[in-house]
């Protein structure tokens, strides 16, 4: 894992909200959580699947390119470092919610 990643926003990722996040559950992206297991039990968004950041090669494998994939972390960064991963390997249709659940949190948004 490359540091720098963590703090570059790629070029093809797209940012939500925590408002445009939740009108786009319906369509029931993949949301992808990258955060610890320990921070994933604190809470998280309904649906959303646990895969820690360095393990995006399981990703990889498991969901076609053309998915519509939603990438959370804590604060916006590590979703960002996921994020260029995916995209470099053919994925095309990332997204992720800027600012975290940190942002998810501040707006009041459900958790499960």
């Amino acid at each position: 894992m490359n540091i720098f990643r963590l703090f570059r926003h790629p070029d093809n990722l797209q940012d939500l909200t925590p408002d445009e996040l939740q009108a786009k559950l319906s369509s029931h992206p993949l949301i992808i959580d990258v955060r610890t297991p320990r921070e994933f039990r604190s809470g998280h968004i309904e649906g959303a699947l646990s895969v820690p950041l360095g393990n995006e090669s399981a990703m990889l494998d498991r969901w076609p390119l053309d998915a519509e994939v939603v990438l959370i972390c804590k604060t916006g960064h590590r979703s960002q470092a996921a994020a260029a991963t995916l995209l470099s390997n053919g994925f095309e249709r990332v997204f992720h919610l800027k600012g975290g659940m940190d942002a998810w949190r501040r707006a009041g948004k459900p958790m499960a």
